[in-house]
């Protein structure tokens, strides 16, 4: 089944890349981190001009939080989000010489940077064998019948129990795209999905 799967989204997806812009390690860090329950989309109209003054981690600490929060206000939580990579720029200034850890495990540690992101960047940036799990990945995952899981985490541990070989960027950037624009959360386009005949909500649906 898992075959069947990934050569679908590998033909829909041949070359995935994520949607996010960036030029640097650090940007595309922040980018993820302002990405948390908002668009792509919005994330890239924000930062187009928010890199633009400021494409580093040391540029960053020339900024006041309420001057962050101003042009990241439209990303939504930006409060939380301003105070965090504000506090992470400081960390990586002052530890890693302005430079994102590869390890996931070191990039969890730092602030506003959760499992997911972790495992986004250190598996886009530097290759780290891990499964970002967003809501798109949850919600094909799941809704395909790959795992059967009700958190993200339960998700990342079930994938790489049963499905081993396909635990890295492509994988994860695939699974997003698919739910972003075919798999939709509403309305999901089935009668053109070519795994539909092994998809567990296509066949147990009413």
């Amino acid at each position: 089944m898992i075959k069947r799967v990934i050569d679908y989204l590998t033909e829909l997806f041949p070359n995935p890349e994520p949607e996010l812009k960036y030029e640097n390690d650090f940007q595309l860090l922040v980018a993820v981190i302002l990405s948390a329950q908002c668009t792509d989309k919005r994330v890239n109209q924000v930062t187009e001009q928010l890199f633009k003054k400021y494409p580093d981690s040391f540029s960053f600490e020339k900024l006041s939080q309420q001057d962050l929060e101003k042009m990241i206000f439209s990303t939504g939580f930006y409060h939380n989000k301003a105070k965090n990579i504000l506090a992470l720029c400081k960390i990586l200034n002052t530890q890693y010489n302005g430079k994102v850890p590869h390890s996931p495990d070191e990039l969890e540690k730092l602030p506003g940077v959760g499992r997911k992101t972790a495992n986004v960047v250190s598996s886009a940036l530097f290759g780290a064998n891990r499964l970002g799990v967003d809501t798109h990945v949850f919600r094909v995952t799941n809704r395909i019948g790959l795992v059967n899981a009700k958190t993200p985490l339960e998700v990342e541990k079930q994938w790489n129990k049963k499905y081993p070989d396909f635990i890295n960027h492509d994988t994860h950037f695939r699974l997003v795209l698919f739910g972003r624009y075919f798999c939709k959360a509403q309305k999901p386009n089935c009668e053109n999905c070519k795994i539909k005949n092994i998809c567990k909500y296509y066949n147990t649906k009413e």
